[in-house]
């Protein structure tokens, strides 16, 4: 009778809400002090009616008591993950299939998609977030990532950039309000918390240097008695396109996967030991895959690539390029990189993640085959979303590069990017600001390359200054300049990015070579 009386006393509910969470007060003193504070509770969540009035009920959650809403509380579980719509925060390709390829159809930022089913095992309890979504568009079912989705057209549409700042100089070349709809209304700066994975834990402090698939390989004990370092960057994929391991996706993407794999250093058996004993070295491992300069993709697929208006690929800066506007470029470039979280690597490092440089005059005579109509840093950041979103549930890091003069110009240079797009998005960012890249006068200083100290302090903190606008901004993690260095000059690089409070760096010497390294070593 007890048992009875208890079940009829204080019924359970589950939590229903338009978000993924609801907010709820606790109030507790401290120091004499009333203080109040905010408890979020997963939507989905089962509780204990404590007591029920007509409009609001008090119920036990983590053995505390809450006031809550009686329109947050439902009997049943299905009803309280429920949503009959869901609506799109940006521009966004549905799948077939969950976790699938990215498919032709597409919902643009703001669009009502009727959903017709939410599986309870893609319900994360801890979050309160659901994974995936079924969905219908144009009469099919589909599936859509409830990363990218709200349960409503006004949280779909909320405005997460007042702190974003912008250059509008390519308004000049475009039109009067290009800049905004570029860098701001096309883009996604929800906040995103980033993540943090216990079996693969990021060093405090990451010192790393850059080397050849080959010296990574076969000058492991010179690379693991360097002082000073704790992290090994690895060429994975060049910008000529040559994948130095047997990858197998080449297969998929590529009629002669070989104009891909011919120069293969390692099996991928061979790989995933060789990255094993790093990391019992102590070693964090990355693998940096180039994204969007590839001629061997572009060739194999030109209508994914930068043609003129005849369809004909053209060179730019001396090379094929595809457009960073392919889905199936995106696809290939994370399907290499899932391959390489799966044989061991820590983190997954993109570069050249852009658009080719120089290219606004020539808008008339080229095709990037925009299907979508988006901006360039919508087509980046679309990019980097699909590739956390495929990579997080591997416990990978993801990291971007960029180029300094971006984030110098305070705009995307024509190239697609624009620091806090990146920044909202990658786990990592990283800018290449080279002392021999900044021109004479450059932050008014003579000669930059003379200058290394304060020419790494003063990028940086404009740096510091975009980054704020950023509720959650990725790691900084800078590239500097070991190539043409000295040790002293490349502990200058080093202690002006410590002393503005950014002391992770990456050393770049193009392959790593021993002889390179023996010049600078003694600065690390």
């Amino acid at each position: 009778m007890f048992f009875t009386a208890t079940v009829v006393l204080h019924p359970t509910r589950y939590i229903k809400c338009s978000t993924d969470t609801l907010t709820v007060y606790k109030t507790h003193l401290e120091d004499g002090e009333a203080v109040v504070e905010k408890v979020q509770i997963p939507k989905g969540t089962k509780v204990k009616i404590y007591e029920k009035k007509d409009k609001s009920s008090t119920i036990v959650y983590n053995s505390n008591k809450f006031t809550v809403d009686n329109k947050n509380l439902t009997k049943h579980f299905e009803d309280a993950i429920q949503t009959d719509y869901v609506y799109c925060r940006r521009l966004v390709n549905l799948r077939e299939d969950k976790g699938g390829k990215l498919s032709k159809t597409i919902v643009k930022k703001g669009e009502k998609i009727k959903v017709l089913s939410i599986d309870k095992n893609d319900w994360d309890q801890e979050t309160g977030k659901v994974k995936w979504y079924k969905v219908s568009k144009d009469n099919k079912p589909y599936y859509v990532s409830g990363e990218y989705v709200e349960t409503s057209k006004k949280l779909a549409l909320k405005n997460y950039a007042n702190n974003i700042s912008y250059s509008t100089y390519w308004d000049d070349y475009y039109k009067d309000g290009y800049s905004k709809d570029a860098y701001i209304s096309q883009v996604d700066y929800k906040p995103q918390k980033k993540q943090s994975y216990e079996n693969n834990v990021m060093p405090d402090k990451v010192k790393a240097i850059h080397v050849s698939m080959n010296n990574f390989i076969n000058n492991k004990e010179y690379i693991e008695k360097l002082k000073g370092i704790n992290t090994v960057i690895v060429e994975v994929k060049n910008d000529e396109g040559a994948i130095f391991y047997d990858s197998d996706v080449c297969d998929t993407y590529l009629s002669d996967p070989d104009l891909a794999i011919s120069n293969t250093v390692v099996s991928k058996k061979d790989l995933k030991k060789v990255i094993k004993e790093y990391k019992k070295k102590g070693f964090y491992c990355i693998s940096r895959i180039v994204a969007f300069k590839d001629p061997v993709f572009a060739q194999e697929n030109p209508k994914e690539s930068l043609t003129d208006k005849n369809n004909n690929l053209v060179i730019y800066n001396n090379q094929y390029w595809p457009s960073a506007y392919s889905r199936k470029a995106w696809m290939y470039n994370v399907d290499i990189a899932k391959e390489c979280a799966d044989f061991g690597f820590n983190e997954i490092q993109f570069d050249y993640v852009r658009f080719p440089d120089g290219t606004a005059n020539s808008e008339t005579k080229l095709n990037f085959h925009n299907t979508y109509h988006e901006s360039k840093v919508s087509a980046v950041q679309g990019f980097l979303q699909y590739a956390k979103e495929e990579l997080s549930p591997k416990s990978v890091y993801v990291a971007a590069d960029i180029f300094a003069w971006p984030i110098v110009a305070c705009d995307d240079q024509d190239i697609g990017q624009f620091l806090p797009a990146i920044a909202n998005v990658v786990d990592v960012v990283s800018p290449m600001p080279y002392l021999d890249h900044f021109a004479a006068g450059s932050f008014g200083i003579a000669y930059p390359v003379q200058a290394p100290y304060d020419t790494l302090a003063s990028f940086t903190k404009i740096s510091n200054v975009q980054l704020k606008g950023i509720k959650y901004a990725s790691k900084y993690r800078t590239w500097i300049q070991g190539y043409d260095m000295n040790a002293k000059k490349l502990k200058q690089q080093i202690k002006a990015l410590k002393d503005n409070k950014y002391p992770d760096y990456m050393v770049w010497l193009v392959s790593g070579d021993e002889n390179d390294i023996e010049k600078i070593k003694n600065g690390f």
